[in-house]
C-alpha cells in the first residue's frame, strides 16, 4: 500500500484515485476496495500476495483451481504438497500412475511406456507391439487362476492410504480404488470391511487395557508412512512456479 500524492486512475474501476492510499499490482494502481479476486470477489487488500492472468487478478485458491496442474489420469487438481510422478509433459498423482491395461500401480524403477497418453507397464507395452498375448499365455493364465486374493505391496499401500482418508468409502470411491489397484470392487469392499473390523477390535482392546491396568500409551491403527523412498529423478513434489505481485 502506497501513499498517492498526485492521483492516478484505478485499473479496476477506471476512476481517478483521490484516496490517500492506493494499491499497486504489476505497475497498475487500484483503489483499496477495487483490488478483488475476479472469481470469488474477495478483497485482496489484506492478502500478502495475489495472482495475475492476463488482466485478471485472482486469489491463490481460485488461481490454483483455474490454472493449477491437474492429474492426467483422474483430472483432479494437484496440490503443492502432493506426491506425483511425471511422464513427458503429463503429471500424475502417485496412486493414479498405473498401467491402463492391467490397472496395476507402477513402482519406482519399473519400466513403462507412454503410448498415446496411455501408461502401460512393460509387459502390456510389449504385448501391444506384438499384437496381444499369445493363446498359450492365455491358457496358462486360466489354469493358474487364483482362488484366494493376494495383495502386492503397492496395492496395500494404495488401500491403506485411502483407508486413512475414508475408512468407509461409497460405491463410487470403491470403484475408483479398485481401478487403481487392479482389484475387483468386491475384493476392495471386503478389504475395507475387514480393516474396519480390525480397527474397531484394536480400539476396544485399547480401552480394555486402559481400564484393567495402569495408564499406558493406547495403541492405534498403524498409518502408512510417507513414501520418501520414492523420491528420485522421476518423482517430485509438485509446486507451481506462479508469479505474483505484492
Amino acid at each position: 500500500m502506497t501513499e498517492d500524492p498526485d492521483g492516478e486512475l484505478c485499473f479496476g474501476c477506471g476512476d481517478l484515485i483521490v484516496d490517500r492510499y492506493l494499491l499497486r499490482v504489476n505497475d497498475q494502481s487500484y483503489h483499496v476496495s477495487c483490488l478483488r479476486c475476479c472469481a470469488c470477489q474477495i478483497g485482496l487488500e489484506r492478502q500478502s500476495s495475489c495472482y495475475i492472468k492476463g488482466n485478471n487478478v485472482y486469489c491463490k485458491m481460485d488461481y490454483t483451481r483455474e490454472f493449477g496442474a491437474k492429474c492426467s489420469k483422474c483430472l483432479r487438481s494437484i496440490q503443492p504438497n502432493d506426491w506425483v510422478r511425471k511422464a513427458r509433459d503429463n503429471v500424475y498423482h502417485l496412486a493414479c500412475f498405473a498401467c491402463d491395461s492391467c490397472k496395476r500401480q507402477l513402482s519406482t524403477g519399473e519400466e513403462f511406456a507412454l503410448q498415446e497418453d496411455q501408461v502401460l507397464c512393460k509387459t502390456h507395452y510389449v504385448e501391444s507391439l506384438e499384437g496381444g498375448p499369445s493363446k498359450e499365455d492365455g491358457n496358462m493364465k486360466s489354469k493358474t487362476k487364483r482362488v484366494r486374493t493376494t495383495f502386492t505391496e503397492e496395492q496395500v499401500q494404495v488401500l491403506q492410504a485411502n483407508f486413512q482418508l475414508d475408512s468407509n468409502p461409497d460405491g463410487q470411491d470403491l470403484e475408483r480404488i479398485a481401478q487403481i489397484t487392479g482389484l475387483s470392487k468386491r475384493v476392495t469392499q471386503v478389504w475395507f470391511q475387514n480393516s474396519r473390523a480390525r480397527q474397531k477390535k484394536q480400539q476396544q482392546q485399547s480401552r480394555s487395557d486402559c481400564g484393567n491396568s495402569s495408564p499406558s500409551p493406547a495403541s492405534s491403527p498403524s498409518k502408512i508412512s510417507s513414501p520418501t523412498h520414492w523420491m528420485n529423478s522421476t518423482d517430485s513434489i509438485h509446486s507451481d512456479s506462479m508469479s505474483y505481485s505484492d
